[in-house]
């Protein structure tokens, strides 16, 4: 499992390999009204005073923000953090709607934030589809075919022995996009050929390994490891499935922008300094990242820690700085993908670009970000 995902990583499964849908810019849907809120030209810029609540996961996606709140980062530039957690994106696009967050450290079900127009997509932290893997047990028919699909020949499955099969695993997140665009190389739909079971990512691992379902999609190490010593096997990664890569990151609300800029310019800040720390530091990484997931509930040990940091870096200020980098080229594509299956209206993916926001990180960090676009 370690030397495949390692593979991945050495053959351009990274940041540096996402590209953008076509083009880019430098400007934002903010401007410089945004920038002229709780700041000022010179880059300097003040809190609001209000608790900015912020939604955090209890994986790779929220470790730079939590171990900044631990640090004290966010209390230095006088802003008031409160985190909470939750167990996958779909929730925290709930509490965005409620109101009841106001930035969320978030993944794939991000895309549905944006396309409904209500968050803006400023800043991303990893890699969420380098240790992507779906699963299917060792008696499973899928197995009895590999290569049918032109370009993949290490690929398992077939329309007839996909069709009808039960998948396990969290709604609006990278498992259902995962799933839904494997079927979907083999021409199956959900409900119509195939039933996707929402459930929690841990009770999903637990009920496949007890013989429920008959797919699962796990999204990190830990859970690939999890599948791999129960002797499930891999039938593809992420890039077989989907032909993309997809970085996690940052929403926050469009309205949190326009009335409280400053504060999201400050949480930026902060989480990338504790992102660079991270990242300089290994084994600094690996013994806050083990000690975050056992106080919350995350199946993972030293060695699982340890690969995910090996294969999956924390994006820093110099990355973002690169030259085929492109904000949101990820969710951008994801968006097309959803809506070329119907998850969500054509219309809405011209939506999904306009919430690609890069003016909070070029006055976090004093640099200049280039955003994906259509074009």
């Amino acid at each position: 499992m370690k030397k495949r995902l390692l593979a991945l990583l050495l053959t351009g499964a990274v940041l540096t390999s996402l590209a953008a849908c076509g083009g880019g810019n430098d400007s934002s849907n903010g401007g410089d009204d945004q920038s002229a809120s709780q700041g000022s030209s010179d880059g300097t810029f003040t809190a609001s005073g209000e608790t900015l609540n912020v939604g955090v996961q209890s994986n790779i996606i929220s470790i730079p923000t939590v171990y900044a709140e631990e640090k004290g980062y966010f209390d230095e530039l006088g802003l008031d953090v409160n985190l909470i957690m939750f167990p996958n994106g779909s929730p925290e696009n709930e509490g965005l709607a409620a109101e009841q967050l106001d930035v969320a450290s978030n993944g794939l079900a991000s895309v549905y934030s944006m396309a409904s127009g209500l968050c803006d997509w400023i800043a991303e932290s990893d890699s969420g589809s380098v240790t992507v893997n779906v699963y299917v047990r060792p008696d499973s028919p899928v197995l009895e075919h590999k290569g049918e699909i032109d370009g993949k020949p290490d690929m398992y499955g077939s329309a007839d022995t996909l069709k009808g099969l039960t998948v396990l695993g969290p709604t609006s997140t990278m498992e259902q996009w995962v799933a839904a665009s494997y079927f979907a190389q083999f021409g199956l739909t959900a409900g119509a050929d195939y039933e996707y079971l929402n459930m929690d990512r841990a009770a999903a691992a637990q009920a496949i390994l007890t013989g429920e379902g008959d797919v699962f999609v796990a999204t990190d190490v830990d859970y690939c490891n999890m599948m791999e010593d129960a002797g499930m096997v891999a039938v593809a990664d992420c890039m077989e499935a989907t032909d993309t890569q997809f970085l996690n990151g940052f929403l926050a609300r469009k309205d949190i922008l326009e009335e409280r800029y400053g504060d999201v310019v400050l949480f930026l800040r902060g989480m990338y300094k504790a992102a660079e720390e991270l990242q300089a530091d290994p084994d600094l990484r690996n013994e806050f990242a083990l000690k975050f997931y056992s106080e919350n509930g995350k199946p993972a040990d030293e060695d699982d820690v340890k690969t995910e940091t090996e294969i999956r870096p924390f994006i820093v200020p110099d990355d973002l700085t690169a030259d085929d980098y492109y904000l949101g080229s990820g969710t951008l594509q994801v968006g097309n993908f959803f809506a070329s299956i119907g998850t969500i209206e054509e219309d809405q993916v011209q939506f999904i670009e306009e919430a690609i926001n890069v003016q909070p990180l070029q006055d976090a960090l004093g640099i200049t970000v280039k955003a994906a676009t259509l074009e």
